[in-house]
């Protein structure tokens, strides 16, 4: 008898230091919850730039400034933080954040410096998410009374969305949640090549772009905008003198002229123009849309991508043309991003 006494005990002892146990790993909101228990909840958020062509994570070399805000599930704000500078670049950055256990709807918009060519209300505590729009500033003149008008280089411009993100309400954890970012602006590169050396005067010639994409709705979508009109930031001219491939040796002079636009995101289903003309006598190089031109160009590289990914991941345009001797576009061919894009009878 006294030996089922001594197993029971021995069990009531067992049970009684289990259930000890199990009370200091219940939720921190128990009553049975002891204090010397670590009940903090340590959330972070990390920035990832590897939507591009060399899918890479760039954040660190290319995100100056980056902002988060969170959303509850009825669209209000409850959460914003902003950070800048070095703490970026540094390895493993993730922005610590002090929030509740919930599912919130996650945006950033990132890049934007006191210097940034975008401008984002400043919302408050309570804020819909159908308020936190970007557009881009520009400016008007009377001479162009269709639009506004970007003439400067736009600095760079990233958007990242997480639609429904759960914050952990377990004790005692770290949470990571990552953010992807997409690049909403594009550096486009003009060169004019001219075979007979007859010299391209660049200050003689307006480069634009046109499109209609300079406002963006939270989840970086296209509102409806007026035209804008992209001005070439850059331009020059000069010589190329090379020998050509005869026996002779003769020697051929090759002028160029090269300008560069950064313009906005550019979608499949908008219609961004490029315009090429010369101011002294208001005749037209070549005006041609160049969204059709870069997915041509995708074609040729073969990428397994749809045509929006390739918008997105591709951020610099080189596009090549060559002139006649009367500077008029030869039109059977043009090079973009060193593909060779022929065509010999093309409704542009």
């Amino acid at each position: 008898m006294k030996t089922n006494i001594n197993i029971i005990r021995r069990f009531s002892c067992n049970l009684a230091a289990a259930l000890l146990l199990g009370s200091s790993l219940m939720s921190c909101g128990s009553i049975l919850d002891e204090k010397e228990v670590d009940c903090s909840v340590n959330y972070s958020v990390k920035f990832k730039y590897d939507y591009n062509m060399k899918h890479a994570d760039a954040f660190a070399n290319e995100v100056k400034s980056v902002t988060l805000y969170a959303f509850d599930n009825e669209g209000k704000l409850v959460y914003q933080k902003t950070e800048e500078g070095d703490v970026l670049k540094q390895e493993g950055y993730a922005m610590d954040v002090d929030m509740n256990p919930g599912d919130y709807h996650l945006i950033a918009w990132a890049g934007l410096t006191n210097d940034d060519s975008f401008s984002v209300p400043l919302v408050s505590q309570g804020a819909s998410i159908e308020d936190l729009k970007c557009r881009m500033d520009r400016v008007y003149t009377k001479s162009d009374s269709e639009g506004g008008i970007v003439n400067t280089k736009l600095t760079s411009l990233f958007h990242g969305q997480v639609e429904k993100q759960n914050f952990l309400t377990r004790a005692a954890i770290n949470q990571e949640i990552v953010v992807p970012l997409v690049k909403n602006t594009n550096t486009v590169k003009i060169i004019l090549h001219q075979m007979d050396g007859v010299t391209i005067p660049a200050e003689d010639l307006e480069f634009t772009i046109t499109d209609n994409n300079g406002y963006m709705d939270y989840d970086n979508s296209l509102l409806e905008d007026e035209k804008l009109t992209y001005y070439s930031y850059h331009h020059e001219s000069g010589n190329v003198v090379e020998a050509s491939q005869t026996k002779s040796g003769e020697v051929t002079n090759i002028s160029f002229a090269t300008a560069e636009l950064t313009v906005g995101r550019l979608m499949e289903d908008q219609n961004a123009i490029l315009t090429i003309r010369n101011k002294v006598s208001d005749e037209t190089i070549l005006r041609i849309p160049v969204i059709k031109m870069f997915l041509l160009a995708k074609l040729q590289g073969q990428y397994d991508m749809d045509n929006q990914e390739y918008l997105d991941r591709q951020d610099e345009y080189k596009m090549t043309f060559f002139l006649d001797e009367n500077m008029k576009w030869i039109d059977s061919q043009i090079i973009i991003n060193e593909w060779i894009v022929r065509f010999d009878d093309m409704n542009l």
